[in-house]
């Protein structure tokens, strides 16, 4: 008899162990999006993404880094009284370095791991658009004009955009000036 009341304890904490660590998994370890924002005289600043993983996927993490470290670019732009900025890193996305991405629409696609990485739980081959699972680092140039050297982004379109598109993340981002 004790025997059996010690082995139904035990099933018990074994199940209930599961069913924490499941948990764990499919809602992640949440923590607010973080932007960390720094200028230098070149008026340029670095945006720094740090979410807390929020999927059991590492595509869908870095899809949703990125579209934040974006939407923050746009909001920083904004903030401090520009209408426009460039990335200027990393270089597979700097239109400074040639890229000739300027929506948002289009950087998000190209960013955004493909459909058959969107269940990879390994995130083999994935990192890339400054992004690493739930951390993204993009660096901008900011200006009033658009530029005629290369392409620039309009940020209240990139924030027009996400909002008619349903992603904008109003409440889950923090911002930190550095």
């Amino acid at each position: 008899m004790y025997s059996k009341t010690k082995a139904l304890r035990l099933e018990k904490s074994i199940l209930a162990s599961v069913v924490m660590a499941l948990a764990v998994l499919f809602t992640g370890c949440a923590s607010k999006p973080k932007v960390t924002y720094s200028e230098d005289k070149e008026l340029r600043a670095q945006i720094k993404i740090r979410n807390g993983a929020g999927y059991p996927s590492w595509a869908a993490n870095e899809s949703k880094a990125f579209r934040n470290a974006l939407q923050a670019a746009a909001n920083a732009t904004l903030n401090k009284e520009y209408k426009y900025f460039a990335i200027i890193a990393p270089q597979s996305i700097s239109n400074v370095d040639g890229s000739i991405k300027n929506t948002a629409k289009e950087v998000i696609e190209f960013c955004s791991p493909g459909a058959m990485m969107a269940l990879s739980f390994g995130g083999a081959g994935l990192h890339k658009c400054g992004t690493y699972n739930t951390n993204a680092i993009i660096a901008i140039a900011l200006f009033n004009e658009e530029q005629t050297d290369f392409v620039v982004y309009n940020a209240q379109e990139v924030l027009d955009y996400y909002h008619a598109e349903e992603i904008y993340d109003d409440a889950d981002i923090e911002y930190v000036e550095a």
